[in-house]
């Protein structure tokens, strides 16, 4: 399991512990939709085992454009601090343990000055991730991505069902099979 994003600077952990009282646990499943396209997202979820995606619809198509692991935070920001309908959704890929917050227990915990420098510090690195994504897309081959995918995120090459990784890379699955085919 890789460190917990969480827990990363020294006095982060203190600041979390005085919120532990606020957090809710749940089990759910594997292929559970913890948010659907077009749904408010009420909840910011903390990955404990398990993994989630977030994909959209697009003309009939699942597309995935990000996987989590143990350790990782998801929600819908825009959605979940404007109150509107999410242009995503997530849903689980394993059986998952995770634990959320709700949007009242965000509001109380958002005002700690640690926790808020925490939670941008966060969500900017899940930008820069995010846009190093982007970029590859637009100029990398499908054989590149395929490749720095392996470099960077072996996880999800073990752990992601390969229709999901296709439509992360932007290709068909038969284009995959021959890319991993070719590689090995």
């Amino acid at each position: 399991m890789k460190n917990n994003p969480l827990l990363t600077q020294p006095t982060v952990p203190s600041a979390w512990k005085k919120y532990r009282h606020l957090w809710k646990y749940e089990d759910v499943p594997a292929k559970h939709l913890l948010l659907k396209e077009g749904d408010i997202c009420r909840k910011v979820i903390l990955i404990e085992k398990g993994s989630l995606r977030t994909w959209f619809n697009h003309d009939g198509r699942e597309i995935s454009f990000q996987f989590y692991f143990e350790g990782d935070a998801v929600s819908s920001p825009e959605s979940f601090y404007k109150h509107t309908p999410s242009q995503f959704s997530i849903e689980t890929l394993e059986p998952t343990r995770l634990r959320w917050l709700d949007t009242r227990d965000m509001e109380i915990i958002i005002k700690d000055p640690v926790i808020l420098h925490f939670m941008m510090n966060h969500a900017n690195e899940r930008r820069t991730e995010f846009m190093r994504h982007f970029f590859s897309y637009l100029k990398d081959s499908p054989t590149q991505r395929y490749e720095n995918l392996l470099r960077e995120k072996p996880e999800v090459i073990k752990r992601v069902p390969l229709q999901h990784i296709a439509t992360y890379l932007g290709i068909t699955q038969v284009s995959l099979s021959r890319i991993r085919n070719k590689i090995r």
